[in-house]
């Protein structure tokens, strides 16, 4: 699926007014509105209604909801027969791509119970068998979703659920397109499970985690973890046990309680195996439930949407913060998710660093950097991170909204370069994913290299004397000098162009005893 274009501006939407066509479709009225999209109510040249999600296609859009959005149109294909969703079809008018859906008739959780009151335990029963039925099958997809909260369960008409906002999601036999995007967290904070903090998204049972949170919320109106919107807060929510939901609605059984505490375990092998666990589970205790006197309906929750978006922020200050933090709670799921990943199998990851310049010099020499990343990835399985620099911007001091949309713009046309770059060496087979980041380039190069933990790192050095391959204080010899990881340079030469690069290195730097070995491609 190729990327969203972001050419369009002033008057975007114009096609999109009642009663005008658009790629076979009629449009019929806008229904919704988002940070990345609208939504249409249109219908197709047989009648039928669908929903057209279709992008914003402005520079200062925030970059992680465009690449939710390019995450949702590459898991289309995948959802198209699921039930349990809305069957999304991912089309494209001109250069711009979007999804159709179903039309579905009914509101979503949050709203319901925001209307409605909190449920008694027989009702929250019901409804979470059909949630969980639902999620089982969406694991057997092999699909993680990663954002299940109330607002992303679609109640309709007739009662049943369907599943919404997929851009979060992961499919475990892809590439994780938003953790090679972004490192840190993204999701709500007060829904996702402790070990999605820590850059961990491969994992079904994180999806449990969040069904006990709704399965809570649903019934006392109250979040088991409400605080968690800081680094002191999310720390605190990882180190701590929620609270019994029977502390709030005494009447809600003791079974129903462990059922709801045992999908908030902190480490994921003390929650249920599987959503059909839980189903089974929730099987089982419906009958007391539904035999006992239906309670009165507590106060509606409305705090299930505050920060809801807090994670598209988060910085990797925040991030390395709660990943040092120490206690009991955290020493556990630390130790759970270093033996998660040895039980992976590894692929080898290349680091291939960029310059975000325009020029026709640097555009040569990133394509030189990427052929040569792409030749090493061939000797084995291999993950390639492309990586460039915003230099000019520091998201840590992005506080006012202007600063955040420059912030935006600068990082929308970085990934537009980027894929450009990458466009025609893509191959199903090789996986190639675009990191950016901003600050100082030495600092960002080895965050990234240290995050992804990866096995080698490819850069560019533009040659500026005759007699040496690098200027002292240059940002490739910084990298040399402090970055420990092994290390091809591939380097201009005198006429500024960068040379054909050979199929192996042709002159290896002997390493020192506190550095890896270094390896010069000119």
């Amino acid at each position: 699926m190729g990327g969203i274009s972001m050419t369009d501006t002033a008057g975007q939407f114009s096609v999109f007014e009642p009663g005008s066509n658009f790629d076979g479709f009629t449009i019929e009225k806008q229904i919704g509105e988002g940070g990345m999209a609208r939504l249409f109510l249109a219908h197709d040249e047989s009648g039928r209604q669908r929903v057209l999600k279709v992008p914003r296609c402005t520079l200062d859009v925030d970059p992680v909801a465009v690449v939710a959005f390019e995450n949702e149109l590459r898991l289309a294909r995948y959802l198209e027969d699921f039930p349990h969703a809305y069957m999304p079809v991912s089309q494209s008018g001109g250069e711009r791509h979007y999804l159709v859906m179903d039309y579905i008739e009914g509101t979503d959780l949050w709203t319901h119970l925001r209307e409605q009151g909190c449920l008694g335990e027989a009702q929250a029963i019901a409804l979470a068998k059909k949630i969980v039925h639902a999620m089982a099958e969406l694991h057997r997809r092999r699909i993680v979703h990663l954002d299940i909260k109330l607002s992303n369960i679609m109640i309709t008409r007739d009662g049943e659920v369907r599943i919404i906002d997929f851009g979060l999601a992961n499919h475990l036999d892809l590439p994780d397109l938003i953790y090679e995007s972004f490192q840190e967290p993204k999701g709500t904070p007060a829904y996702i499970a402790p070990e999605q903090f820590f850059g961990v998204r491969d994992e079904p049972r994180s999806d449990l985690f969040s069904i006990g949170t709704m399965l809570y919320e649903m019934t006392t109106s109250k979040l088991p973890f409400p605080d968690a919107h800081s680094e002191l807060g999310v720390i605190n929510r990882i180190k701590g046990d929620a609270v019994s939901p029977c502390h709030y609605r005494p009447e809600l059984s003791e079974g129903f309680a462990s059922l709801v505490l045992t999908c908030l375990q902190n480490v994921p092998d003390r929650r249920f195996p599987s959503m059909d666990a839980l189903y089974s589970a929730l099987d089982q205790i419906e009958p007391a439930a539904a035999a006992a006197a239906p309670a009165a309906a507590a106060p509606a929750p409305i705090s299930a949407m505050i920060g809801g978006k807090l994670l598209a922020r988060l910085t990797g200050h925040f991030w390395r913060a709660v990943r040092s933090a120490e206690g009991d709670k955290l020493d556990e799921i630390k130790a759970w998710i270093a033996e998660h990943q040895a039980r992976r199998t590894p692929r080898y990851r290349i680091v291939a660093a960029l310059d975000n310049d325009s020029s026709e010099r640097a555009t040569v020499l990133n394509r030189e950097i990427l052929a040569q990343a792409i030749r090493q990835a061939r000797l084995q399985p291999s993950i390639i991170t492309v990586l460039t620099v915003l230099s000019d911007h520091n998201v840590a001091f992005a506080a006012s909204e202007r600063e955040r949309k420059e912030l935006n713009t600068a990082y929308q046309e970085a990934r537009v370069a980027m894929t450009r770059v990458i466009a025609d060496s893509a191959r199903d087979d090789l996986p190639i994913g675009i990191n950016i980041r901003s600050g100082e380039p030495v600092d960002a190069i080895a965050g990234c290299v240290a995050d992804y933990e990866a096995n080698l790192l490819v850069i560019g050095a533009r040659k500026r004397r005759a007699m040496s391959r690098f200027v002292l204080g240059s940002t490739a010899y910084k990298v040399l000098t402090t970055i420990k990881c092994p290390i091809i340079v591939v380097q201009e030469d005198a006429t500024r162009k960068a040379r054909a690069l050979p199929a192996e290195p042709t002159l290896t730097a002997a390493p020192s005893a506190d550095r890896a070995p270094a390896s010069y491609i000119s």
